[in-house]
């Protein structure tokens, strides 16, 4: 832990509303701490800060972000020109001829594949109501011609495919 240093000067205070309250310590020219060599050229501060009962000195908040030098700003994500999800591939090959087996590189294996090539996904377009209303009524229609087949069907292959189209039409209708 610092030592701390022996402050020199008495700093003005005064207490407002019950609460003491002090001068900020760029107030006056003092070489003896450690913001002087950021604030020796900025004007001196008459800022009050409110302080508890045993400080001797206070550096305000203004004078205190001079001090300190603006924090970086980085950019954030930066893509290295690979898909989404590449690392998860069984083999994903580069532009440059890396090949990565599961997100880890196999350096004896670079430039002994094709390329791997990505096609983009079509967006699927949004149905409206109506649209939306007219295919529900035709997988019920056809929900309906299932049933009609499967009340009638006699052998345990076409009452299971039966049963299977009627769950895939069920599934198709619940995504809607």
């Amino acid at each position: 832990m610092a030592k701390k240093k022996k402050v020199t000067h008495q700093f003005k205070t005064r207490t407002r509303e019950g609460q003491r309250e002090m001068v900020c310590r760029n107030s006056i020219a003092d070489e003896s701490y450690f913001a002087w060599e950021h604030l020796k050229n900025s004007g001196r501060c008459n800022r009050w800060s409110k302080v508890a009962e045993g400080t001797t000195a206070v550096l305000c908040s203004s004078c205190t972000c001079k001090t300190v030098p603006p924090p970086e700003m980085r950019k954030g994500y930066v893509s290295k020109g690979r898909p989404r999800g590449w690392q998860f591939m069984k083999e994903f090959v580069d532009q440059s001829g890396n090949v990565f087996h599961k997100g880890v590189e196999q350096k004896k294996l670079k430039g002994s594949r094709p390329v791997t090539k990505i096609e983009p996904k079509q967006a699927k377009r949004k149905l409206s109501k109506s649209e939306k209303e007219d295919l529900r009524q035709s997988i019920l229609q056809q929900m309906n011609m299932v049933r009609g087949t499967l009340k009638k069907a006699r052998f345990k292959k076409d009452i299971k495919s039966g049963q299977s189209q009627l769950k895939r039409l069920e599934r198709q209708l619940k995504k809607i």
